[in-house]
C-alpha cells in the first residue's frame, strides 16, 4: 500500500505536508469511519512530520532517483532494465551507485510512485552483491596468509632443534664462564674495600704533594689535605682499638699522618714568615683569606705561631717606625702631606699632628692584625670604646699591637716632653695637656686602657699636667709678689682682670675635652685647676683689701671684696662644672653682704634718728619705763621721731650714694632694701613701745606722727614684703632684735662695735 506524498519535481518545499480542507460547516464524521483503512492511512499521512533531517535527506535521495529529461544529460551511462512483467524503462546508474530514471517534465512522481519500491529493493540488492565480491577476494588473501604460518612454523622448529643442540655441546663452557663471573665479582668487591680503605686512611698523590712540595703553593689544596689528615687520624682510634693486625695498621697510619702533618704545618710556616716580611708598606696591609687560614691553622702549633708572629712584629715595628720619621721629616709622597716639623713653632699643631698620624697608624694597625687574626667585631661608631678583649684572638691582636706600636714610644715620648718644657704661657701649656688628654681617652677606647702606647701617653700626660700646673703657681705667687692698695673706685684690678681672662680661655679649652659632662664636677684636675687659679687670685684681694682697711674702713674692704669675687664669679658662671667653686664664692660673697648690710643700717639708723632711740630699749633695766630714761623722755623721744620723719621725706627707697661703687646693682638694692627693712622693723618696735601703757607715755597716739603702714609704704616695705634675694629669709624674730641689738652699739662709736661688733667681723 502507497502512501499519498506530493510530487518530487515541483517547486514546493519538502518540508510542507498535505492536509485535507474540510468545510468548517461540514458535520464530523461518524466514528465507524475511522476504522476504514483509508483514512487511516490519510490521517497518517496528514499526521506524518517530514521536518527532522533524516526525514528530509531520504525524501532528498529518493527525489534523486528520478530526474527529467530536460536536466539529464544526452549521454546515457546505464541502460534499460526489463521489471517482472517483461515491461521496459530507460534509466541511468551514477558513479555512487543509486539508479537515475529518465522520467519526462511531470512524470516524476508517478514514475516514483510505479518503480520506487522496485528501485530501493534493486539498489540493495546491487550492494549486497558488492560485499559479496568484495568478501570473496578477503578469503582468498587469507587463504595464502595461512599457507605461509604453515612454513614459518616448520622453519623454527628446526632453529630451535639446531639451538637445543647447541646447548648441549656448549654446557661445560657455560659453567666455567659462571664460575669465573662469581671469582670477578669477588675479585672487585675486594678492590673495591681496598681502595675504599686506602681513600679513607691514606692521601693521594696531589695531597702529598700540596703537603710537601715545594712547587705547590699554600692554598686551599694544603688545608684540604691537612683536614683529610686530620680525619685519618681521627678514624685511626677504631683501629687501635681493635685487633691485632688492625691496631698494627693503625699505628703505622698514624706514624705516617704525623710526619705528613708536621711537613704541612712547617711548610705553612716558612710560608707565613715570607710574606710577613713583605708588609712593609702601608698599601700592602691586605689580608687574603689564605693568610687568614694559614694563622689559624698554625694556631695549633702555638711554637710556629710565635716564631712567625715575632717575623710580624719586628718587620711592622720597624715599618711604622720609619713612616713616623718620614712623616716627621719628609712628608708624604710629592711632599704632600708637608713635613709635620715644618709645623714645630706652633706647639699644639705639632703636638695635635704627631698624636693624629700616631692614632690613624694605630687604628691601621689595629684592623690589619683584627683581619690576620679573624677577630670579628661588632660594629660600632669611629673612636667608640672597644670592647674587652675577652677571646683569644683579641688576646693575640692586643699583644702583637703593642709590639708593633713599641718602637713609636720613645721618640713620640721625645719630642712632645721637649716641646712642654720649651712652653712659658699657661694657656698654651694646658691646651698641650688637654690635647694629650684628648688622644689619651681616644686611645684608651680604641686599644684599650693597658696598651703600651696608652701607658706612654698617660705617663706623658701626666708630665705635661706637671708643667701646666707648675705654671699656674708661678702665675699665682706672681699675683702676691706685686700689691698695692685698690684705686678710689674700688673696681677689680687688672692683674685679676688678666688672671680672669686666662681663668676663662682655660675653662673653655676644658669645656672641648672628653671627660663626660656627668664626671667633670668630680674631676680631680679640673678641681685642681680651680683650686690654683681662683685660690692665688682671692688671696690677693684679701691682701689689697687689707691695705684698703686702714684708709676707708670695713665698708671699702666689703665693696672691694665684693666686686672682686662677683668679678671671679661672672668669669666662672659661664660653665656649668664649676658649680661648686661658684658655691664658695657665693658664700664669701654673702658674708661681706651681711657686714655691708649690717654697716648700712647703723648709718641709716643714726641719719634717722633712731639710734639713740634703739640702744635705749637695748640697754635699759629691765624694771624702769622708757619715760624716764634721759634719751627717752617725751621730749627726746618727739624730736627723734620728728627728725625720723624728714628722713623718711628724703630717703630713696631704691638706692643710696654709698652703694654706688659696687658693680653688681642686683647686690646694691639687695643691701638697701635689707637695712630698710630693718628700719621699718626698728620704727614699728619703737611705735609698741610708745602705745604700750606701762612705758608712762601719755598721749603716746600724737607722738607717732606716722603710722606704720604709712611708714612701710615710704620705704618700700611692708607686712607682706619678701626679698627673694636674701638668705636671711628664714629668720626669726630673736635674730633680728639681735641684729638691731648689735646696730643700737654700733652708734656709741668704733670703739664699742670693735668689741660687740658682728661676729664675722671679729673673726676677721
Amino acid at each position: 500500500m502507497s502512501t499519498f506524498s506530493p510530487p518530487l519535481g515541483t517547486t514546493s518545499s519538502p518540508s510542507r505536508s498535505f492536509s485535507l480542507s474540510v468545510p468548517s460547516s461540514s458535520p464530523a464524521p461518524l466514528p465507524s469511519s475511522r476504522n476504514n483503512p483509508i483514512s487511516l492511512r490519510i490521517y497518517k499521512a496528514i499526521g506524518t512530520s517530514f521536518d527532522d533531517p533524516s526525514s528530509r535527506e531520504a525524501l532528498e535521495i529518493a527525489s534523486s532517483f528520478y530526474a527529467s529529461s530536460s536536466s539529464s544529460s544526452n549521454g546515457n551511462k546505464g541502460k534499460g532494465k526489463a521489471d517482472v512483467n517483461g515491461n521496459t524503462d530507460e534509466y541511468e546508474e551514477e558513479d555512487d551507485g543509486l539508479p537515475k530514471r529518465r522520467t519526462l517534465k511531470g512524470q516524476s512522481a508517478s514514475m516514483a510512485r510505479k518503480w520506487l519500491k522496485k528501485d530501493v529493493e534493486g539498489t540493495l540488492a546491487g550492494g549486497s552483491q558488492k560485499f559479496l565480491e568484495a568478501f570473496g577476494e578477503v578469503d582468498q588473501k587469507l587463504d595464502v596468509l595461512r599457507e605461509h604460518m604453515r612454513e614459518m612454523q616448520v622453519r623454527c622448529d628446526q632453529v630451535q632443534s639446531e639451538l637445543d643442540q647447541a646447548n648441549s655441546g656448549t654446557k661445560y663452557l657455560l659453567e666455567r664462564a659462571d664460575g669465573l663471573r662469581s671469582q670477578r665479582a669477588s675479585a672487585q668487591l675486594r678492590a673495591t674495600l681496598i681502595n675504599l680503605f686506602l681513600s679513607r686512611f691514606t692521601l693521594s698523590e696531589s695531597e702529598l704533594a700540596a703537603l710537601t712540595s715545594r712547587d705547590v703553593t699554600v692554598g686551599n689544596a694544603l688545608f684540604s689535605a691537612l683536614d683529610h689528615v686530620e680525619a685519618i687520624r681521627k678514624d685511626c682510634q677504631v683501629l687501635l682499638g681493635g685487633e691485632e693486625g688492625k691496631m698494627q695498621a693503625g699505628l703505622d697510619i698514624m706514624a705516617a699522618t704525623s710526619d705528613q702533618m708536621e711537613s704541612g704545618y712547617k711548610k705553612i710556616h716558612r710560608w707565613c714568615q715570607f710574606e710577613f716580611r713583605q708588609y712593609t708598606r702601608e698599601t700592602q696591609l691586605e689580608v687574603s683569606s689564605v693568610m687568614r687560614e694559614a694563622i689559624r691553622r698554625l694556631r695549633e702549633r702555638p711554637v710556629l705561631l710565635s716564631d712567625a708572629l715575632q717575623t710580624l712584629t719586628s718587620t711592622r715595628q720597624a715599618s711604622i717606625l720609619q713612616a713616623f720619621l718620614d712623616a716627621l721629616t719628609r712628608g708624604g709622597p710629592n711632599g704632600l702631606p708637608r713635613p709635620i716639623e715644618l709645623h714645630a713653632h706652633d706647639p699644639t699643631r705639632y703636638v695635635g699632628d704627631m698624636l693624629a698620624w700616631v692614632h690613624q697608624a694605630t687604628a691601621s694597625e689595629h684592623e690589619f692584625l683584627d683581619g690576620l687574626f679573624g677577630v670579628r667585631e661588632k660594629r660600632r661608631m669611629v673612636g667608640a670604646e672597644r670592647e674587652g678583649a675577652t677571646g683569644e684572638e683579641e688576646a693575640m691582636v692586643r699583644e702583637a699591637l703593642d709590639k708593633d706600636l713599641e718602637g713609636l714610644g720613645r721618640p713620640l715620648k721625645l719630642r712632645i716632653q721637649q716641646t712642654i718644657k720649651s712652653q712659658e704661657g699657661i694657656i698654651m701649656a694646658y691646651k698641650i695637656a688637654n690635647l694629650l688628654q684628648f688622644y689619651l681617652v681616644t686611645m684608651r677606647k680604641t686599644i684599650g686602657e693597658d696598651a703600651l702606647l696608652c701607658t706612654t701617653l698617660k705617663e706623658i700626660h701626666d708630665q705635661a699636667y706637671i708643667a701646666f700646673f707648675e705654671t699656674l703657681d708661678a702665675q699665682g705667687r706672681s699675683l702676691l709678689r706685686f700689691l698695692h692698695p685698690p684705686d678710689a673706685t674700688l673696681t677689680p684690678p687688672l692683674a685679676l682682670r688678666d688672671a680672669a681672662q686666662i681663668l676663662r680661655e682655660l675653662l673653655a679649652v676644658y669645656s672641648t675635652s672628653l671627660v663626660d659632662p656627668s664626671e667633670r664636677e668630680s674631676d680631680s684636675d679640673l678641681a685642681k685647676l680651680l683650686e690654683k687659679a681662683v685660690d692665688p687670685c682671692v688671696e690677693m684681694c684679701e691682701r689689697m683689701a687689707e691695705m684698703r682697711k686702714g684708709a676707708g674702713g670695713e665698708w671699702d674692704r666689703d665693696v672691694f671684696m665684693v666686686n672682686c669675687l662677683g668679678y671671679l664669679e661672672h668669669t666662672l658662671e659661664a660653665y656649668d662644672f664649676t658649680s661648686k667653686r661658684l658655691d664658695l664664692l657665693d658664700e664669701k660673697i654673702d658674708r661681706h653682704v651681711e657686714s655691708m648690710t649690717f654697716e648700712h643700717h647703723g648709718q641709716l639708723l643714726e641719719q634717722c634718728g633712731l639710734a639713740a632711740v634703739m640702744k635705749t630699749i637695748r640697754t635699759r633695766p629691765a624694771d624702769t619705763p622708757l619715760s624716764r630714761l634721759p634719751s627717752t623722755t617725751p621730749k627726746s623721744l618727739t624730736a627723734s621721731l620728728q627728725q625720723f620723719s624728714l628722713w623718711l621725706s628724703t630717703i630713696d627707697p631704691s638706692t643710696s650714694p654709698r652703694l654706688s661703687l659696687l658693680t653688681s646693682p642686683r647686690l646694691a638694692e639687695e643691701i638697701h632694701r635689707k637695712a630698710l627693712r630693718k628700719i621699718y622693723e626698728a620704727y614699728g618696735e619703737v611705735c609698741d613701745r610708745v602705745l604700750d601703757t606701762s612705758e608712762g607715755y601719755e598721749f603716746g597716739e600724737t607722738m607717732l606722727r606716722r603710722g606704720r603702714e604709712e611708714v612701710g609704704v615710704a620705704l618700700g616695705v611692708g607686712e607682706d614684703w619678701t626679698d627673694s634675694g636674701s638668705d636671711s629669709e628664714g629668720k626669726g624674730e630673736d635674730d633680728q632684735v639681735d641684729v638691731n641689738n648689735h646696730l643700737g652699739l654700733e652708734v656709741n662709736g668704733s670703739e664699742a662695735r670693735g668689741v660687740d661688733g658682728h661676729p664675722e667681723q671679729q673673726d676677721k
